[in-house]
């Protein structure tokens, strides 16, 4: 078996290609790699004089410069990675590009690092030099020690709502977030003063109410008697939206007389007549 059976000769485009092929559109019968080698080397296509096609070696010039960099070796096509002084370089292969771009980068770093060697001064022996590190006289500007606490330590004044009202702290600082009765009823004022006035008024307001004027100081809780909601004497009037114990199950009477007979029949009536 002939080897050009098995093997497409070369030069030839692999399938998958997606560069342009003169007169391949016209051409069919055989498989793609076949096609494009015949095209390729028949002498009766027009096409370039110098192939565009990669020959899997970098040409040998002297301009390139071999670098012992390891990974200059591995950026094959496809590679990702950003490599120096590429833009500069066009109509080349990936490997011709990566090649110069690199050994321009080279070049560039080894003149830059000569150029600043000749700005440094000569060197000198200082091993038997000895350095001080230069510190910046200070002036004594008083011989008192200097104390980061207060002369007097500071003591709560209490709550603002239990403060005289010409206590000149009788006020909340700015910034509170509790509630400040009276306080909403006052504008165009700064915090302090809007709660100064706002908490001298809530007092005043307090001592005129006859049912807070002994709140602060008294010991003895007054409990109001209890309203009446169901009549001891007589059932509940129509439209009555409480509950009354039993009422859901009695039928054929009015409101009234059910309720009334409810509240007899569930004992809350006795029990109101035998407690009064």
């Amino acid at each position: 078996m002939e080897k050009n059976v098995l093997l497409t000769p070369d030069p030839h485009y692999i399938p998958g290609y997606s560069g342009y092929c003169p007169q391949l559109k016209y051409r069919v019968g055989k498989s793609y790699g076949q096609l494009t080698a015949e095209l390729l080397s028949s002498p009766h296509v027009k096409h370039s004089n110098q192939l565009v096609l990669y020959t899997g070696h970098i040409p040998s010039t002297g301009t390139l410069r071999s670098t012992s960099d390891s990974n200059s070796k591995r950026m094959i096509p496809g590679y990702t990675g950003f490599i120096p002084k590429s833009q500069n370089y066009f109509a080349c292969t990936y490997s011709e590009t990566c090649s110069k771009a690199l050994s321009e980068f080279h070049q560039d770093g080894r003149a830059k690092i000569q150029r600043q060697s000749k700005q440094l001064p000569a060197v000198v022996n200082y091993t038997n030099t000895q350095f001080e590190k230069s510190r910046p006289h200070l002036r004594e500007i008083s011989n008192n020690k200097i104390t980061h606490r207060p002369l007097k330590s500071f003591t709560p004044k209490g709550k603002p709502y239990f403060m005289d009202d010409d206590d000149p702290h009788k006020y909340f600082t700015s910034g509170f977030t509790g509630h400040v009765p009276k306080s909403r009823f006052l504008f165009g004022k700064g915090f302090p003063i809007t709660t100064n006035q706002a908490l001298i008024q809530f007092g005043k307001q307090q001592q005129t109410d006859p049912m807070s004027q002994s709140f602060p100081g008294r010991r003895e809780s007054t409990i109001n008697s209890i309203a009446t909601i169901y009549p001891s004497d007589r059932g509940v009037v129509p439209s009555f939206t409480g509950h009354i114990p039993g009422y859901q199950f009695m039928y054929g009477q009015t409101f009234g007389q059910l309720s009334q007979n409810a509240l007899e029949k569930s004992g809350i009536k006795r029990n109101r007549q035998a407690k009064s």
